[in-house]
């Protein structure tokens, strides 16, 4: 166990240069041109969007309403697509440095020796492929965490939302069927 973790920080320089060389999409060398990419993405196509809609708000809904949709579908893009993407791609292109350093690759136990029900060294398995399943778990936790801040995010706007009547509407009566 101590080994795994000297294993762990030992690795973690190329780990780094690893997510730095993830994004360049030409392989390359220059690692900022995913910084940069992300950034071309967050400021025009998310910030931009959801600050005009604050801008306009009460002023011009419809424009204030279209660019809260572009800001959110932004947003949901990245929290439901691209993040979980880009985990996976980069632990499926990296299996070979992560696998056994960072993520341990099998878990056992191993039975020495000298113990006197064995004669020989014997190691029982109980996950074979685990730096699988942690990949995979991990995926399905950024999942279900999207997932929940999505939910709560659409019912803090909507209850932070004013509910009130549009021009020349009126209040319909409360009661139900008659």
């Amino acid at each position: 166990m101590l080994e795994w973790f000297r294993e762990f920080f030992l690795t973690m320089p190329e780990v780094f240069r690893a997510l730095y060389e993830f994004g360049d999409p030409a392989n390359i060398g220059r690692g900022y041109v995913g910084a940069a990419i992300t950034l071309l993405w967050i400021g025009p196509l998310f910030a931009l969007p959801l600050w005009l809609a604050k801008l306009t708000y009460g002023k011009r809904e419809w424009v204030s309403a279209t660019m809260g949709v572009v800001a959110a579908t932004s947003f949901l893009w990245w929290l439901h697509g691209v993040i979980p993407h880009t985990w996976i791609q980069f632990t499926d292109s990296n299996a070979n440095l992560l696998e056994d350093t960072i993520i341990p690759g099998s878990a056992g136990i191993t039975i020495p020796a000298s113990s006197p029900f064995v004669a020989e060294e014997t190691r029982i398995d109980i996950a074979t492929d685990l730096f699988y399943v942690i990949t995979e778990s991990v995926l399905a936790g950024l999942m279900v965490g999207a997932i929940a801040l999505t939910i709560w995010l659409a019912l803090r706007i909507q209850r932070r939302l004013p509910k009130t009547l549009g021009t020349g509407e009126t209040k319909p009566e409360a009661g139900g069927y008659k």
